[in-house]
């Protein structure tokens, strides 16, 4: 099943039947092609990742930082998603660069560790702030690389 955007900004899914003994291949690639891709895009995005959280560690920034790659890394995910980026667009930068990027596990253990210090409301303000912002720059993203409704309008059916 493929799951993107249409251009009216809903979501859809699409199956996508494949000969006995395709699936082994992973998509239209090959799994070697596509897991280099990810590869490629995912070393960057855990390198810039870990950079930011080292700076933000020096200046004792905490949580914040996740937060900022979080939504940002949201973000450049929602742009994707769209501009109906190529599959080897989604599998260098969707799945790679933004998978490394993003953290969901480090947002989860900053979580705990403020709820075992009894920081409960930080912790509630973390996670709605977090989601909120997160879900907020998706959609932005998503929405400002849409063509304008007039060029929709005049796309040919199918096209």
């Amino acid at each position: 099943n493929v799951v993107r955007f249409t251009p009216s900004g809903e979501l859809s899914a699409a199956h996508s039947p494949q000969p006995p003994g395709a699936g082994a291949s992973f998509g239209p690639m090959g799994l070697p092609t596509e897991a280099a891709l990810v590869g490629a895009g995912a070393v960057p995005g855990a390198i810039l990742r870990f950079g930011v959280s080292e700076i933000a560690k020096q200046h004792n920034v905490g949580p914040a930082a996740i937060l900022a790659l979080n939504v940002v890394g949201s973000f450049a995910l929602g742009s994707l998603a769209g501009n109906g980026a190529a599959r080897r667009a989604n599998l260098l930068l969707g799945v790679g660069f933004c998978g490394a990027f993003t953290t969901f596990s480090t947002f989860s253990v900053d979580t705990l560790t403020m709820l075992q210090r009894g920081q409960n409301s930080r912790a509630a303000a973390y996670v709605l702030c977090s989601n909120l912002l997160s879900i907020g720059a998706a959609a932005a993203g998503h929405r400002l690389t849409l063509p304008p409704p007039i060029l929709r309008a005049l796309r040919p059916p199918g096209g």
